[in-house]
């Protein structure tokens, strides 16, 4: 098994739990190779003995870099488990921030370089101040208990632990170790709009629009007639003319209209029908032939048949397309144009015919054919 071009095309995802572990899978070097599209970066994998199994950084958490002095605590947008890359928010601790649009809003860093938010703590006051100080505490040190198997979510579950942080606790110390175990991110739950002047009410809904038909109380009576389709039409725009009874099953009519006619069972219907058609026609010439032989054999008759039955199977192929042709209007937008050259050949005749050059000098009469030649 490897990954697929899909997967690995959608590698940055947003999803937090470990559904599976395809991420470990090699990826088939032609993939890698291109083409590409215009724009469309080449994309990267590991090795596999490189790759992370279980992820402890995940879309939602807040971490910094390893080695930025200014401790910036970006948000994990996206993780990509195939290069090890985790892609991060431009900025969170100015609330005016606004990103560069060259350069957008969102960059990749290594994941050994980032540095998971334990959380903020408060720290005894330092040097003259008398206030307790509040310090972001990111762990240096991860770990995590055995995961399992969630069958009913259908993803891993393990805890994760901070084994050290940057910078201390105030209450650590080497004999009193305890990890500090990291919640994961909470998941936004998904707001549903509310109702506009434009969705249908509950009421609307609800409301019984239908009327069953009237039934005879028991089988030995005749059961009502259901009126046509033209009788409904004609009900609906004259309605003196046509009366049609109120509980009548008039939705019937419709059944064919709301079908979908391109559906594979309705395409296999009518090529089935199609194709019994023809079979049967090939039968029918065959026992035309069998009944006149006039002393050829069965088979120089089959074969006569069979001829016959091709012939005519190509001359409703040739009628089908030309019936096709015309509906289509084809044959009319023919028409307009052979209607449209002759009116345009006239209009030039016409204008040829009526053509009268204004006297100007050096103008010369040419002789007429007919008038006799003068010495």
């Amino acid at each position: 098994m490897s990954i697929t071009a899909k997967e690995l095309a959608f590698a940055a995802t947003t999803q937090a739990f470990t559904r599976n572990l395809r991420h470990l899978l090699p990826v088939p070097r032609f993939l890698l190779r291109g083409p590409f599209l215009p724009g469309q970066s080449r994309p990267k994998d590991t090795k596999l003995k490189d790759r992370i199994k279980f992820w402890n950084i995940v879309p939602g958490d807040y971490v910094r870099l390893r080695g930025d002095t200014k401790g910036t605590i970006h948000e994990v947008h996206k993780v990509n488990k195939l290069s090890n890359r985790v892609i991060l928010k431009r900025e969170v601790n100015k609330t005016d921030h606004m990103p560069d649009p060259n350069t957008g809003t969102s960059f990749s860093v290594p994941y050994s370089q980032c540095q998971l938010l334990v959380g903020r703590y408060e720290y005894p006051p330092e040097g003259e101040s008398t206030q307790a100080q509040v310090k972001p505490v990111f762990a240096s040190r991860l770990t995590m208990s055995k995961p399992y198997w969630y069958p009913k979510g259908g993803y891993w579950i393990w805890r994760r632990y901070a084994v050290n942080t940057t910078p201390r606790l105030p209450n650590y110390s080497e004999k009193t170790h305890i990890s500090i175990r990291i919640p994961w991110p909470k998941q936004t739950a998904v707001s549903k709009p509310s109702s506009g002047l434009y969705e249908t009410t509950v009421d609307a809904v609800n409301e019984v629009t239908y009327t069953p038909p009237a039934l005879p109380p028991t089988l030995l009576h005749p059961a009502p007639r259901i009126p046509t389709e033209h009788e409904y039409i004609t009900s609906l725009t004259k309605p003196e003319k046509v009366s049609v009874p109120a509980s009548a099953p008039v939705e019937v009519h419709l059944a064919k209209e709301l079908s979908n006619p391109h559906s594979r069972a309705k395409k296999q219907a009518r090529w089935q029908a199609f194709q019994a058609r023809q079979k049967a026609l090939l039968e029918e010439f065959i026992r035309a032939e069998y009944a006149n032989l006039d002393g050829r054999t069965r088979a120089v008759a089959r074969a006569e048949a069979t001829w016959k039955w091709k012939n005519r199977l190509e001359e409703e192929r040739k009628a089908e397309l030309k019936r096709r042709w015309r509906n289509r209007g084809a044959e009319a937008r023919q028409v307009r144009t052979a209607k449209r050259k002759a009116r345009k050949a006239a209009k030039r005749d016409a204008k040829l015919r009526n053509l009268v050059l204004a006297d100007a000098p050096n103008q010369v009469v040419p002789p007429s054919a007919k008038a006799p030649a003068t010495s």
